[in-house]
C-alpha cells in the first residue's frame, strides 16, 4: 500500500472505501510506473505517448530537470534512454538521486534558497552551451517556481522568500502566484528556452496546476508567457507586496519555435483512476471538478453538501488557505476538517496532497460522520474552531484523520474524494 497507516485508519467501512479510492490515485501517479508506462525507445527513437523522437538526429542530449519528483522521472526515463547517449544534465529536486552523468541537487521548497540558486546557475551553464543540433530534454514538475531560481535585476534570494511566504500565507492562488515569480526571475516564464535556444527542447511535463495551463506549471520555464508586467505589478498591489524590480519575459517567438511541451500527467490521472475504483466498490462516480480553487474552508462544506446518497464525488486541482494564526495544517487537511460538520448520514471526506506533504510531513486528512465525530467529542473541540485558528493538524491527529505515503509519487496538485452511502 501506497497509504502508509491504511489500517490504523479504516475503521469503518466507509473510511476504507475512501482509502481505497484514493490510493488507486496515488497508484497512477507513482513515478516508475507512471514514466515506464508513457515513456519507450525503439530504434534510438523516444516514444513519449502518441510522439515520436528520433534521438539520432542530435549530436548532444542533456537532461534537465526541476521540481518535486523530478530526480526519480530522470531515473525512470534513464531506464529507457541509455547513458551513453548523453552528454549530461542538471536535475534539481528536494531529494538527491545517483543519476550518471546527471548531476544531482537537492534545492529547497516551498521557498528558495541560494542552494537553489546555485543549482539553477550549472542549469543555465549547460543550456548555453547547447547548438542547434543538441537536444535538451526537460523534466518539468510542480514546485518548480521555487526549485529553480535566478532572480532578476537587483531582487535578492531574500526578497523571493519574503514574497513567496506572504503570497502563500495570504491564500492568493497558484496562477497569482506564479505571475509574480516570472516577472521576478531570469529562468521561468520562457527564460529557460531563451537560454537553451537554436536547441531543440523536448518538454515533459508533470502538472500540479488546476486546468493544467503550461504557462503556468512550475511558472512556464519552457512556454512563451502570456502575462505582462503590468500584470505582476496589479497583483502586487493586490497583496500588498512593496514595490518590486519586475523583468519583463521573453516574447519573441523563435525561442519556442523548436519546443515541444508534452503534459505527461495532471490531477485528472489520479481522477480516472479514482473513478474506476469507485465503480468496482460500488458507488456512482461523479467528477465535481478537475480544476478546484477557492478557500479549503468553503471547499469542504460544498463538497460534503453536494454529495448525493451512492455517489463519489471527486475532485482535483489546488484550494487556497489564508493563515491568521500561528497553527500547524495545510489546504488538505483544512478541506477535511471544515467538511466535518456538514457530512450526512454515512458519508466520510479524504483530501490528499498527491506528492504527500501538505504543506508539512502529512499527506491529509480523512473524517467521517460516524467515528471521527465520537473522536472530536471526546476531546471537546470544535472542527470550524480549528480551521479558523489554523489548528488542523493537531486536532485531526488527535481524532485518528491524519495520513501519510510511502513512496514519492507524482506532484499533481490535491484530490479529493467524497463518499455517501
Amino acid at each position: 500500500m501506497i497509504i502508509k497507516n491504511f489500517s490504523k485508519l479504516g475503521v469503518n467501512e466507509i473510511r476504507r472505501d475512501a482509502l481505497l479510492i484514493a490510493e488507486a490515485g496515488y497508484e497512477a501517479i507513482e513515478i516508475n510506473r507512471l514514466f515506464q508506462n508513457v515513456c519507450s525507445l525503439e530504434q534510438n527513437k523516444l516514444c513519449v505517448g502518441m510522439h515520436e523522437f528520433n534521438l539520432e538526429g542530435y549530436k548532444k542530449i542533456y537532461i534537465i530537470g526541476l521540481g518535486k519528483g523530478s530526480a526519480r522521472a530522470t531515473k525512470s526515463i534513464l531506464k529507457t534512454i541509455p547513458g551513453s547517449m548523453l552528454s549530461g544534465g542538471v536535475v534539481i529536486d528536494i531529494e538527491k538521486q545517483w543519476l550518471g552523468k546527471v548531476k544531482s541537487y537537492k534545492g529547497t521548497h516551498p521557498l528558495p534558497s541560494e542552494k537553489n540558486i546555485a543549482a539553477t546557475n550549472e542549469i543555465v551553464k549547460i543550456l548555453t552551451k547547447a547548438t542547434k543540433d543538441d537536444l535538451v530534454i526537460t523534466i518539468i514538475c510542480g514546485g518548480g517556481s521555487s526549485l529553480i531560481c535566478r532572480p532578476c535585476n537587483k531582487v535578492t534570494c531574500t526578497d523571493l522568500q519574503a514574497v513567496g511566504d506572504h503570497l502563500l500565507k495570504s491564500g492568493a492562488s497558484i496562477t497569482e502566484m506564479n505571475t509574480i515569480r516570472k516577472h521576478l526571475s531570469e529562468i521561468h516564464g520562457g527564460y529557460l528556452a531563451k537560454y537553451a535556444y537554436p536547441a531543440h527542447v523536448l518538454s515533459l511535463i508533470i502538472s500540479d496546476v488546476p486546468g493544467n495551463k503550461i504557462d503556468m506549471i512550475a511558472s512556464g520555464p519552457t512556454v512563451r508567457d502570456t502575462t505582462t508586467i503590468a500584470d505582476a505589478r496589479a497583483l502586487g498591489k493586490k497583496y500588498g507586496l512593496p514595490n518590486l524590480d519586475f523583468v519583463e519575459t521573453p516574447k519573441d517567438q523563435k525561442y519556442f519555435e523548436h519546443v515541444s511541451n508534452i503534459v505527461l500527467a495532471s490531477g485528472e490521472t489520479a481522477l480516472y483512476a479514482m473513478k474506476t475504483k469507485a465503480v468496482e466498490l460500488g458507488y456512482s462516480p461523479k467528477i465535481y471538478s478537475k480544476a478546484l480553487t477557492g478557500f479549503a474552508k468553503n471547499v469542504g462544506p460544498q463538497m460534503a453538501q453536494t454529495v448525493a446518497p451512492g455517489q463519489a464525488l471527486l475532485a482535483c486541482g489546488e484550494t487556497q488557505v489564508h493563515v491568521t494564526h500561528p497553527g500547524k495544517g495545510g489546504r488538505n487537511q483544512d478541506v477535511a476538517l471544515s467538511a466535518m460538520p456538514f457530512l450526512a448520514e454515512n458519508s466520510a471526506i479524504m483530501s490528499c496532497a498527491s506528492d504527500g506533504k501538505d504543506n508539512i510531513p502529512v499527506a491529509g486528512g480523512l473524517v467521517d460522520d460516524d467515528y471521527s465525530v465520537w473522536k472530536m467529542e471526546q476531546i471537546d473541540a470544535d472542527p470550524t474552531e480549528a480551521v479558523e485558528m489554523n489548528r488542523s493538524y493537531i486536532t485531526l491527529k488527535k481524532i485518528q484523520g491524519i495520513f501519510k505515503i510511502r513512496k514519492v509519487t507524482a506532484n499533481i496538485s490535491d484530490f479529493i474524494v467524497v463518499l455517501r452511502r
